[in-house]
């Protein structure tokens, strides 16, 4: 969850702060208003299984029925981890620890269990990994099938990984690709945000159109609610299995870092972008991004020959006795 879902839990239920005793028999609970808010919260939700969990740790914490103690508490986190990632685990920590703590002000809990409970740390961000624009293109040329198609969607118009496996045909029009939702975790939800609910542009070489209508041609689900690409019965394609049986195997084969994976193409899109001259602003709107500060920072990495030329043109306009991109003489 979100820090705007604790701040809408509490402006949900604010109002009946002042009406509300802890010996009011016709007193609405705070499992009440805590239940309505999770209901309408779920959207936000990151793991269904931990959903569940994290629901039922409230509700029972604010009904009494099962009161939670600081030590099951922590057993509860303890045991997401290493299975989900750190920020996650606070995430989900933030949001108990805000409705036992307004409880606890209303005199609905005693006290409250979510205070002092140790979360793990948060994990190194992974660095991106920026293959060389000619290893770009062998690893797309060796990729088998869907794997190849779905890379090439993410290289040239910059969709994420889930949502390529929600794309569906009614989304593909002549000159664009419309994004509007995502597969994330065995579910179809909402876009990852509200500036990722875009249309992504066909380039006038005809790659994305190329891949769309090979991948059209071999597909056996063809009506418009169906999805681009497809497992065996229709469904959305397994991206860990896309992932572990194709492009782990042929980034290996390569002789390419083995850290590169499905984000990793992201990062090669902003990047050949900036390095093409194209508008900070633009890049932003294509990929999805809120700010260009996320696009600018996070995913635009630099090319050695970039920096070499840019190097070049620096010492050029001092010393003009070189032209761009000339090689000084040597000298023995």
């Amino acid at each position: 969850m979100h820090v705007v879902d604790n701040a809408c839990f509490l402006q949900d239920v604010g109002g009946q702060a002042h009406t509300r005793t802890t010996n009011s028999r016709h007193g609405r609970k705070m499992s009440d208003s805590t239940r309505s808010w999770l209901i309408r919260s779920q959207r936000a939700r990151r793991c269904s299984i931990s959903w569940t969990r994290l629901q039922t740790a409230i509700l029972a914490t604010s009904d009494h029925a099962a009161p939670l103690k600081y030590g099951s508490i922590q057993d509860f986190f303890n045991s997401f981890s290493p299975r989900l990632a750190p920020k996650t685990i606070r995430n989900m920590h933030a949001c108990l620890r805000t409705v036992l703590t307004q409880g606890k002000t209303w005199g609905l809990v005693r006290v409250n269990p979510a205070q002092g409970v140790r979360l793990p740390r948060k994990k190194a961000r992974k660095p991106p990994v920026l293959l060389a624009k000619q290893d770009i293109r062998r690893v797309i040329d060796a990729l088998p099938e869907p794997t190849k198609s779905i890379i090439t969607l993410m290289v040239v118009g910059s969709l994420r990984i889930g949502e390529v496996t929600a794309l569906g045909w009614e989304r593909i029009q002549p000159d664009r690709i419309e994004v509007v939702e995502r597969f994330y975790e065995g579910e179809f939800d909402d876009t990852k945000t509200d500036a990722g609910r875009r249309s992504i542009p066909l380039d006038f070489h005809g790659i994305l159109r190329a891949v769309l209508d090979g991948t059209w041609q071999r597909s056996k689900h063809r009506k418009p609610g169906d999805l681009v690409f497809t497992n065996a019965k229709g469904g959305p394609v397994n991206r860990r299995n896309l992932l572990r049986r194709h492009l782990k195997p042929t980034v290996k084969k390569l002789g390419l870092p083995a850290t590169v994976d499905f984000r990793s193409f992201r990062t090669m899109h902003s990047s050949l972008m900036s390095s093409v001259g194209v508008r900070p602003e633009v890049t932003r709107d294509n990929m999805g991004h809120a700010t260009v500060d996320v696009t600018q920072n996070v995913y635009n990495r630099t090319w050695w020959e970039e920096r070499v030329e840019a190097v070049s043109l620096a010492a050029a306009s001092v010393w003009r006795e070189f032209t761009p991109g000339q090689q000084p003489a040597r000298t023995m």
